[in-house]
């Protein structure tokens, strides 16, 4: 068994790993205290802050619902602060066969500190789209040997997040949300930071959701030879900042761009106009 230690007092998101005795294929607890999983087995990670863990289900039986009987009843199953939280965390948190739960997250930043604490090769996929404390995020840079899927949202981060990321040299797939330029400044997710992920050996699928970079920093991505599928949602875009995909023998897939119709990142001529451009990439 591989162990995963985490932080004793706070719950710092959801664990989830492959188990094949479960109906959709995965296992999940809180990550919180030690946690044991099988050998070999893809791990997914997804960091916030968790207040509370509810569950709630149908009424039982047939008899008719009144108004002083409700369908469904609600009741916390974990908390934070409660005693013995970590022992807690178990399985019948989520509940038992028709109930569903919920999980109410928490205000505060969180440290990826614990991070170090993992071994370096347990994590396939980490989500870092909530609040984190911003110069912990070098931390990730442990997860290298492993890690193969990343998402993270770049403005909470600090200035070295792009050459953080540019040290997880197995990532295959990548999430970079970031905001437009703005009064203070353009927001992290800019040319420089493609620049930096452009040499990514291993990605195939990159998504860029917003961001402030220009055509400029677009042709930096023409350095990932293995590249599969872009996906961008920006406004501002324009079927002449795509050109650099031309080159890119492995690009198959160019989605976003109208995503939304008529009201999308781009208008449906430009999008034409780029569809033309790229007569081997399906664009959409």
């Amino acid at each position: 068994m591989t162990t995963l230690r985490f932080p004793a007092e706070i719950a710092v998101g959801e664990v989830e790993w492959e188990d094949p005795r479960e109906p959709n294929g995965w296992d999940h607890l809180l990550a919180i205290g030690v946690l044991e999983v099988p050998d070999q087995t893809a791990v997914r990670l997804r960091v916030y802050t968790v207040a509370e863990v509810s569950v709630s289900g149908h009424a039982l039986g047939f008899a008719p619902i009144s108004p002083r009987r409700p369908q469904e009843q609600e009741r916390v199953t974990w908390e934070r602060g409660m005693p013995d939280s970590a022992l807690r965390n178990e399985r019948s948190i989520w509940g038992g066969p028709g109930e569903s739960w919920s999980v109410e997250s928490g205000d505060e930043a969180v440290d990826l500190a614990f991070i170090r604490d993992l071994p370096a090769d347990s994590v396939f996929d980490l989500s870092l789209t909530s609040d984190i404390v911003a110069g912990s995020f070098a931390a990730v840079a442990h997860l290298a040997p492993g890690l193969r899927d990343l998402s993270v949202y770049l403005d909470s981060l600090a200035d070295d997040a792009p050459s953080v990321i540019a040290q997880l040299t197995a990532l295959e797939s990548l999430t970079l949300g970031g905001g437009p330029a703005a009064e203070d400044g353009p927001g992290r997710l800019d040319d420089h930071a493609l620049s930096a992920i452009a040499c990514l050996p291993a990605l195939e699928y990159l998504s860029l959701m917003h961001g402030a970079y220009t055509e400029h920093g677009l042709r930096q991505l023409s350095s990932l030879r293995k590249l599969r599928h872009l996906h961008i949602e920006r406004e501002d875009l324009t079927s002449a900042m795509f050109q650099f995909a031309y080159g890119m023998p492995t690009l198959t897939r160019l989605s976003g761009l109208d995503e939304f119709g008529d009201d999308g990142p781009m208008p449906p001529a430009e999008v034409n106009q780029v569809r033309a451009m790229l007569p081997h990439i399906i664009v959409g």
